[in-house]
C-alpha cells in the first residue's frame, strides 16, 4: 500500500485486519471495485470496508468492530436486493459468501446451509440426494435474503415458501451474541426470521426441511405470441384453480430471444412464456401436466424430462448482474377479464426488452400454513404478480421505473395493496404495511426491540424498535 493510500485509509481498517481471519478489502486494494459491486447496477456505493468472514466468530467480530467504530453495517449474501440493501457508502459490508457450505442429511431430509450460499450451490448439494427446498427463480439469488424475506419459488405450492421450511437458524445478534432460533429456542426470534427480513441479526446458518424431487423432473417452458396471451392467461387461471399441489410454475411476459428454437417471426417480439414443472411422482408427470393442453398450442414447446437444476435456471438469462433493476409486485384475490387485459397492455408497453412480468398461482401448501405461524402475511391471496423492470442506460431510469410503478398501480385497481417483503419497493412504512399489515408489524417491532434495540441492522425494509414503544404507550 502506498503512503497516499495509507494516509486515506479508514481509521478502523487496521483493527479489522488484525482481528478478522477472513479478508478485509479497502478502497486502496486492487479488487475493491469487484467486491463492492452488487447485482443491481442502480447502486454504485463505496463502502469504507468490505469484509469476508469465514465463520460465525468472524461475523461476530465484524459486527462488534463496526459498532465500536460507529460504522453503518450492510449484509451481503447473493447481493440481489432490488432496493440495494446489500451495500452502503462509507460503512462496512459484511460479505457472507465465504460461509457457503451445505451439509445434507438424506435420511432426516435436512440441510444445514451457510449464510452466504446461493441457490445454485444449494440445489446442487440437495439434488445429489434427490431432495430440494423451495428456491429462488434465479439461481444466483442468495439463500439468506431470499429466505428471510419470504422465499417465493417454483415449489411453493408443494412445500410453501423457503421460510416455511426453515427448522432453525444460528444468528449473530446486534450485541455480538450467537444464538440458536427455533420453535423451542427463542421462538419469538424464530417467528420473526421467517418473513421479517434481515432486521434481527446476521443468520450464519439455516437448517431446512427438504422434500423428494428430482434429480430429473418433467418441466420446462412453452412460448406463445402476445396475440394469444389473453386466452392463455384465462385458461391458466381456470386450470390452476383445480390443479393439485404438484403442478407448479407460472406465466412470464418476455421478449422472445433470438434463439434457433424460436420461430423467426417471434424473435425479438413480445411473448408469453409458460414455465411449468411437475413436482410429484415422475410416473404421473405427463398426466399431471396434461391440464395445460387447455392453454392451446404453443409456438415453442421446451417441456420434457430434464434436471431439476436446469429448470431452476430457466429465468437466469433474464436477470444478469449489472443491469439496472426496479422491482415491484402485488397479490390478487381474483383474476377478472379486466385484470387479464391489464397484464397484456402493460406487457406491450414495457420500454425495455429485458423487463418482464411474472404471474403465478399461490395456494396449495403455502395457503394451508396458519397465518400466525410466521411473519409472512396474505396466505389467502391466490395470485401473485411481479413487475420486474430491467435496463442498462442510466438515462432511462425514470421511464423504466415509471413503467413498473404504473403497471403495479393499474393492477392494484383489480386488487388491493399487498405483497411480501422481498417483492415490495423500498417506500418506507408504506412498504412495511403492504408486506405485514398493522398487527404483525406491531409484533415484529416488539421482537426488534428485544434483539436490536439500537436498530443496528437497518439496511432492509426496516422495522423500527420505536414502533413497539409507541404501540405499547
Amino acid at each position: 500500500m502506498s503512503t497516499q493510500s495509507r494516509s486515506t485509509a479508514h481509521p478502523a481498517e487496521r483493527g479489522f485486519r488484525e482481528h478478522l481471519r477472513g479478508r478485509v478489502i479497502a478502497p486502496a486494494d486492487a479488487d475493491y471495485d469487484s467486491f463492492r459491486r452488487v447485482f443491481n447496477g442502480m447502486f454504485d456505493r463505496r463502502p469504507a470496508l468490505v469484509v469476508r468472514p469465514v465463520d460465525e466468530q468472524d461475523v461476530r467480530t465484524a459486527v462488534l468492530l463496526a459498532r465500536e467504530s460507529n460504522l453503518e453495517i450492510a449484509i451481503r449474501c447473493g447481493g440481489h436486493s432490488a432496493p440495494g440493501f446489500g451495500t452502503c457508502d462509507a460503512g462496512v459490508v459484511i460479505d457472507m459468501r465465504e460461509i457457503a457450505t451445505a451439509r445434507v442429511d438424506p435420511q432426516r431430509r435436512r440441510a444445514r446451509v451457510g449464510g452466504g450460499m446461493d441457490w445454485a450451490a444449494l440445489d446442487a448439494a440437495t439434488q445429489e440426494h434427490g431432495l430440494a427446498v423451495t428456491g429462488g427463480r434465479v439461481s444466483s439469488t442468495g439463500v439468506a435474503g431470499f429466505t428471510l424475506g419470504s422465499g417465493s419459488g417454483w415449489l411453493e405450492r408443494l412445500m410453501g415458501f423457503a421460510a416455511d421450511s426453515l427448522i432453525s437458524a444460528r444468528v449473530v445478534t446486534a450485541d455480538g451474541a450467537i444464538v440458536a432460533a427455533s420453535a423451542d429456542e427463542h421462538p419469538d426470534l424464530f417467528w420473526a426470521l421467517r418473513g421479517g427480513g434481515g432486521n434481527f441479526g446476521v443468520v450464519v446458518e439455516f437448517e431446512f426441511a427438504l422434500r423428494p424431487i428430482g434429480p430429473t423432473i418433467l418441466g420446462g417452458s412453452r412460448f406463445y405470441g402476445i396475440d394469444a396471451a389473453a386466452h392463455v392467461i384465462a385458461a391458466f387461471r381456470d386450470v390452476m384453480v383445480q390443479a393439485p399441489d404438484e403442478v407448479c410454475g407460472g406465466l412470464t411476459f418476455i421478449t422472445a430471444p433470438a434463439a434457433p428454437f424460436v420461430p423467426e417471426s417471434l424473435r425479438g417480439q413480445p411473448a408469453l412464456a409458460h414455465m411449468m414443472l411437475w413436482a410429484g411422482d415422475p410416473v404421473d408427470g405427463e398426466k399431471g401436466l396434461a391440464c395445460f393442453d387447455e392453454l392451446g398450442a404453443p409456438a415453442v414447446d421446451l417441456v420434457g424430462a430434464k434436471p431439476y437444476t436446469a429448470v431452476q435456471r430457466t429465468l437466469d438469462a433474464f436477470a444478469g448482474p449489472g443491469m439496472r433493476n426496479y422491482y415491484t409486485s402485488g397479490l390478487m384475490r381474483e383474476m377478472p377479464e379486466a385484470a387479464i387485459d391489464s397484464f397484456v397492455r402493460i406487457a406491450q408497453a414495457k420500454p425495455s426488452t429485458t423487463s418482464h412480468i411474472i404471474l403465478y398461482r399461490l395456494g396449495g401448501a403455502f395457503a394451508r400454513i396458519p397465518d400466525d405461524e410466521t411473519a409472512i402475511s396474505h396466505r389467502d391471496a391466490p395470485w401473485m404478480y411481479q413487475v420486474l423492470s430491467s435496463w442498462l442506460d442510466p438515462a432511462d431510469d425514470e421511464v423504466n421505473r415509471a413503467w413498473a410503478r404504473g403497471g403495479r398501480d393499474e393492477l392494484n385497481q383489480h386488487s388491493e395493496a399487498m405483497s411480501f417483503a422481498n417483492f415490495v419497493a423500498d417506500e418506507g412504512d408504506a412498504s412495511l404495511r403492504i408486506a405485514y399489515g398493522d398487527d404483525k408489524l406491531v409484533r415484529l417491532s416488539t421482537v426488534k426491540r428485544t434483539w436490536d434495540p439500537d436498530n443496528v441492522f437497518h439496511l432492509n425494509h426496516n422495522i423500527k424498535p420505536a414502533l413497539a414503544r409507541t404501540s405499547a404507550a
